[in-house]
């Protein structure tokens, strides 16, 4: 007798003995469809030397608070890299000539 017929009923035994344990597949959630983040409100960003003084510039420009309502405001800093230097037009003469 071979060994493949018993080792695949010994297979497909296991696998429908615990397939009343597995999961639902991924794409089955439950719940229902996730609702979207709220819309933004307000959006700027500006590139400057001193970060404070670019926060206070744009929090001028925001709406004041209505009553009885809850926002979120998320600030970020980041370094950028240096600028590239500008190349000069082929006839320009080089600063320092």
């Amino acid at each position: 007798m071979s060994r493949y017929p018993v080792a695949l009923a010994l297979l497909l035994g296991t696998t429908l003995l615990h397939a009343g344990e597995m999961p639902p597949p991924m794409g089955a959630r439950q719940g229902g469809p996730m609702t979207p983040p709220p819309s933004v409100l307000y959006h700027a960003s500006k590139q400057g030397a001193d970060p404070q003084a670019l926060v206070q510039a744009l929090s001028k420009n925001i709406d004041a608070a209505k009553p009885d309502t809850r926002y979120e405001v998320t600030v970020s800093v980041r370094e950028l890299p240096p600028q590239p230097l500008k190349p000069q037009p082929a006839g320009a003469p080089l600063k320092g000539q």
